[in-house]
Formats: structure tokens, C-alpha cells, sequence
């Protein structure tokens, strides 16, 4: 008798599954063995898969819509692509803030409301509560839901599931924060799982990239801050684009998940398709890369991944992103439901997958660390964390493996310092350290290992570099000022650029958007304070505008001076007065008039932008990255 391939036998799993569900009622999933490694069992093979045909190249869940679709007007009379809500933005004073937001002046009032209420909230167990955080990066008041167990105890120590929701192609903007109540119901939870449930509102439609990233993140520190949760098991879980979000964010942080399950998930060209204006510019192509599936698969060789596909719906019977994994040393693996819309959990309900996510807690001493990169902003692994790119958005890779008997081996590319936590390794107390086939320690291996490359030869000790250096959480590009405090910061006769470049940021001609109350101010009232405290997003000249005046002479000069054609540089940079703070100069319109290239993609158009672009007539003319020491490379 032939043995049947993994995939196969998991295929058949489903189509008997499916079929026992439609005679049975609804019991718990049967958890299949998850090995991977020594002690984990066997491995299968990969999966991954092409959106459904859409018009401009757009994946729609459940294939293309029907019919013509007019095209709508967004504020400030750029045209709204064919799918995607629309509203106008409000804006209003709050001290002396103003606002820029979906929600009126009644909605934003009630959503302070409901922040100051949910701090004193006590969930009941078994049931679905929404509660509310306020964001670091604008100040705004974001939605979650919790659901405890229903034999909850202050006491105990509870696995987390976190589940991500996929995009509403027809939501109401204004409002949507006071109406959120997660996803709840028999399709995601498992009522007798002695588990924690959080359902986050993931900044509503950002494919959880930048804001909508940094949200889940806040979300998941918050439900750790008020509620027994286990930081050993913490999972990710989430359908199409919750199911992408799922797959990048665990993957730019590994460690932090036990484990990850993207459900049909919404993993394809990112900004591929027919009709989208020609092949991807050279300037975005970093920005594209850290998020596209299969760049990061070697993040995955301590995480398992399990992937639930359906079998008429995006990914299929794909096994293209498990394949990819488990060639890099990780486990996971695919189940395809045949005949499966897009949307399955109304026919087999996606909670009957928790047991199998939750079995194995986060691996917090790996003996091989893997890890992909080409930004500083995700630059750790585990024991291991890459301080220094030779060159910044370029493809970065680390393996680090301890061997008992030997030591350590550790193999670099584009890495010029990295910083080993041998303690929190199984490393032994003895051995060599080799970085790049050269030994760097003999004998007593040190407990921390900060390494450098000097003169092309690694070293023990940190990077000696100049004051103004690429480092995490100040290395760019445009969008990492939207995802720690900012403020926007106006000139004289400048508020309206700064109300339109602010909305098209938050509220693109697309699917996408971004719900929050995004702060600004007139450069006259900016105070030591902001400047201390918030990235300043700086709108207008130094002719216009104060605070860019008196910071000027410290930006780069290529930058600052119109081009001989016109253009003008749009940039991000250490704050020449507060160096662990941005600035971005943003002297014209751009994202509120620009061209098809950055509104026909399933990544937000501002994490689309690199350090700089220069802009004419509202197009992207050229664009860049500053080197490791922010200086404006050359080729």
C-alpha cells in the first residue's frame, strides 16, 4: 500500500471533516500531531496562492464584483477608486489641538467616554465585552474585545488567541469605533477553551501594515496589562486580510507568538496586476518586500504556522507558503477544505481550529535563530538582535546556531552589528564563537556578545559609528513617523495642504483606510513639549512654516531646495532638536493628488514611501534611502 503525500491525507482530512459536520453537530477539532524539529514530528509541505482576477488588478474576496461601479469623489476632489468607503474628514479643536478624524465632534466626545469607563470594565466570563485603549502614536481611542473563560479565576494563567478580522468593503466611517464589537459568535469561539479571546479592530482597513500593525500590538499589551495572560501562549489567528496581517505581523515578531494561523488568508501580489502602471519602482520595492510572504519565511523556523484554505475561495489547495517554510528549517502546515467559499466559518466554524493552534507555547531559547530583514524597525529574533545594516533596505539574513559541543556559528549577510543574548540560548559555557567562518571568542563564552565588523573583520565590542546613525526606531522610512507620537505641524496659509496630505494618508482612493484623530497644530503654537515628545510632520517651507525655519540649516540641503525642474523633496529625518524624534518636510501635495501608482495596491500608500521622493506636479518624479548614517546615497 502507497503512502498518501501530507498534503493529500490533509485535503481528505477536511472533505471528511466537512462532510461529518453536515450529520453531526459541531465538536471540537481533532488536533493532529505538530512536530517540527527534534521532538516535534513530521513536517508538511508549503502553500500560498493568486487572488481572484479583479478589476485594476485588486483581489476581491469571492471574485470580481458584477457590473460597472461609478467612481466616487473623496474629500478634496482626487477620484476615489472602484471600490472602498468614503466620508468627508472633520476637523475640529480640541485645546489647542486640532483634529483630523472620520468621526464628528459627537463621536469623539463619546469615544473619550468610553475610554475613561472601560478602565474600570470587569468583564464577565463568557461573554463578549468591547473595551478601549489609547493609542501612543496620534492619542486616539481604539477598540478591542475580550472574552474570558467561562471558568475564568483572576489567579490562573490563560493562552491568549488573538483573532483578526478581514476587510469590510462597505463600512461606515464615522461611527465605527463606537460600534465595534468584534466578531464573537460560535464561528470563532470555542466556548469550553480555557483560553482568552481578543478581536482587534486592526485601525479597521490597513491590512495590519504601520498603524494597523502597531494596533494589534497595543491591543495585545493591554489585554497582557489587565488579564492573566500566559506571555509563554499568545497566537495569532485571522481570515483573509486578518489572515495576511496574521502571517506578517507574527513573522516580523516571532518570538512574541506560539503560533500563527492565517485562514484562507489574502496573500498575493501585494502590488502586482494588470493595468497598475508598469513595473514597481526600484524606491518602493524595499517597503514591498519586508511585507510580502515569501521573503519572510525564514522568520517561521521556531513559529508553527497552520494555514486553512479554502478550497474554491483565494489560497485553495496551495501549498506554495508551507513549502517555503519548512524548506528553511520550520513547521507548518495546510488543510484545504474542497468546495469552501472564500468565507467559511458560517459551514464549519473557524473555532473549531483553536485546540490545534494553541499546543505549543512561544520556543524562548531556540538553538537556531533564523531571521529576515531589510529595516532596523524589525531587527530581533529571540537571543539574537541586528543593531547595524551595511546598507539599510537592502536584504538582510542572520543564522545563529549553538551546537553543545562546539559553541557557536553564526553567518551574516548585509549585517555590520548584531548583538548575541547567550544566555537566553542553549549555548554552552565553553566553546568558539565563529561569525562568517572567522572565530571571534575561544574558551568562556560571554553572556552577551555585542559584535561588530571593523575594517571588513568581526570583533567583540559595539559599533563605533558617528552621533547621527540608522538605529531602531529611528531609521525610517516615511510611514515610522505615523507609528510612534506625532503631531502635524502647519505653516501660515499652509492648514488646508496639511488637512488634505493627512486625509489621503489615512482615507486613500482604495479599500483601504486608516481610523484614528490624527492631531496638528499651527508652527506658532508648538511648544518644548511636542517637540520633545512627537514626530513633527512638518507642513510647508521655512518660508511658511517656524519651526521647519528654524531647523533648516540641519537638514539635507539636497532636499530642502526645489529641483531645477520644479520638484520638491518630501522627507524624513532625526529631529535636529530632539534626536530621538522625527521630522518629516512636506512642502506640497502629493498623496491627496498623486498618480495610480500608489493607489492601486493592497499596501497603504503612505508604507509604500521610502526615506525621500522628489514630487512634481503631485507625481512621485524619483526617490531613495538615506545610507546607515543618514547621508543621501549616491547611486
Amino acid at each position: 500500500m502507497k503512502t498518501l503525500p501530507c498534503v493529500l491525507v490533509l485535503i481528505l482530512l477536511a472533505s471528511m471533516r466537512l462532510a461529518a459536520q453536515e450529520q453531526t453537530p459541531m465538536k471540537s477539532p481533532t488536533v493532529r500531531p505538530n512536530n517540527a524539529g527534534p521532538g516535534r514530528g513530521e513536517r508538511t509541505g508549503p502553500q500560498t496562492g493568486s487572488f481572484p482576477a479583479s478589476r485594476g488588478g485588486r483581489p476581491y474576496p469571492g471574485g470580481p464584483p458584477r457590473g460597472n461601479v461609478p467612481p466616487a469623489q473623496r474629500p478634496g476632489g482626487a477620484p476615489l477608486g472602484s471600490q472602498g468607503a468614503t466620508a468627508p474628514s472633520h476637523v475640529f479643536a480640541r485645546g489647542d489641538v486640532e483634529i483630523v478624524t472620520f468621526e464628528t465632534e459627537e463621536e469623539y466626545d463619546r469615544l473619550q467616554e468610553l475610554f475613561l469607563s472601560s478602565q474600570n470594565t470587569h468583564p464577565e466570563p463568557s461573554q463578549m465585552t468591547t473595551l478601549y485603549l489609547r493609542s501612543a502614536t496620534d492619542g486616539s481611542v481604539q477598540p478591542y474585545t475580550v472574552r474570558l473563560p467561562r471558568d475564568f479565576s483572576p489567579d490562573g494563567k490563560y493562552p491568549l488567541v488573538v483573532q483578526l478580522h478581514g476587510t469590510n468593503f462597505h463600512e461606515t466611517l464615522s461611527g465605527s469605533r463606537t460600534q465595534y464589537r468584534g466578531m464573537g459568535g460560535p464561528q470563532w469561539i470555542e466556548p469550553d477553551l480555557p483560553v482568552i479571546y481578543a478581536h482587534c479592530f486592526g485601525r479597521a482597513n490597513t491590512f495590519y501594515r504601520g498603524m494597523g500593525e502597531v494596533d494589534i500590538l497595543e491591543a495585545i499589551d493591554e489585554v497582557k496589562r489587565r488579564f492573566p495572560v500566559d506571555p509563554d501562549r499568545v497566537y495569532l489567528q485571522g481570515h483573509s486580510m486578518g489572515g495576511c496581517g496574521t502571517y506578517t505581523i507574527g513573522l516580523h515578531y516571532p518570538d512574541r507568538f506560539g503560533g500563527l494561523m492565517p485562514q484562507d488568508p489574502a496573500m498575493g501580489p501585494m502590488i502586482k496586476g494588470p493595468g497598475t502602471g508598469g513595473p514597481t519602482p526600484e524606491w518602493m520595492q524595499p517597503q514591498v518586500k519586508i511585507h510580502s510572504p515569501e521573503s519572510l519565511y525564514p522568520n517561521a523556523r521556531n513559529l508553527d504556522v497552520f494555514f486553512k484554505n479554502a478550497g474554491a475561495g483565494i489560497q485553495r489547495d496551495s501549498t506554495e507558503f508551507t513549502d517555503g517554510i519548512v524548506a528553511q528549517g520550520g513547521f507548518s502546515t495546510v488543510e484545504s477544505f474542497p468546495g469552501m467559499p472564500h468565507s467559511f466559518g458560517d459551514r464549519y466554524a473557524y473555532a473549531n481550529f483553536v485546540t490545534e493552534l494553541i499546543q505549543h507555547p512561544v520556543q524562548r531559547h531556540p538553538a537556531e535563530v533564523k531571521f529576515y530583514t531589510n529595516t532596523l524597525h524589525y531587527n530581533r529574533a529571540y537571543w539574537v538582535t541586528i543593531d547595524r545594516l551595511t546598507r539599510h533596505n537592502a536584504d538582510a539574513l542572520v543564522v545563529a546556531t549553538c551546537d553543545e559541543n562546539s559553541g557557536v556559528a553564526v553567518k551574516t549577510a548585509n549585517i555590520d552589528a548584531l548583538t548575541l543574548r547567550l544566555e537566553d540560548s542553549p549555548a554552552p559555557k565553553q566553546g568558539t564563537l565563529t561569525v562568517d567562518g572567522a572565530a571571534v571568542v575561544s574558551g568562556p563564552l560571554p553572556p552577551v556578545a555585542h559584535l561588530s565588523k571593523q575594517s571588513g573583520a568581526w570583533t567583540i565590542g559595539e559599533w563605533k559609528g558617528g552621533p547621527l546613525v540608522k538605529r531602531h526606531g529611528l531609521q525610517g522610512p516615511l510611514d515610522d513617523a505615523f507609528n510612534s507620537c506625532f503631531l502635524a505641524v502647519y505653516g501660515e496659509g499652509d492648514r488646508d495642504l496639511a488637512i488634505a496630505e493627512l486625509d489621503a494618508v489615512r482615507n486613500p482612493p482604495s479599500v483601504l483606510d486608516i481610523h484614528g484623530d490624527f492631531p496638528m497644530k499651527a508652527a506658532a503654537r508648538v511648544t518644548s513639549q511636542d517637540v520633545e515628545s512627537s514626530n513633527l510632520i512638518l507642513f510647508g517651507t521655512p518660508e511658511s512654516n517656524a519651526v521647519l525655519r528654524r531647523i533648516a540649516p540641519s537638514l539635507p540641503p539636497a532636499l530642502m531646495q526645489a529641483g531645477a525642474d520644479g520638484s520638491r523633496g518630501i522627507f524624513i529625518y532625526p529631529n535636529p532638536e530632539s534626536p530621538d524624534r522625527y521630522v518629516v518636510v512636506w512642502p506640497v501635495k502629493f498623496l491627496s493628488v498623486s498618480s495610480e501608482a500608489l493607489e492601486r495596491n493592497w499596501i497603504m500608500p503612505i508604507c509604500l514611501l521610502p526615506d525621500y521622493v522628489r514630487v512634481k506636479d503631485g507625481a512621485a518624479i524619483s526617490g531613495g534611502h538615506f545610507d546607515s548614517d543618514w547621508k543621501l546615497n549616491q547611486d
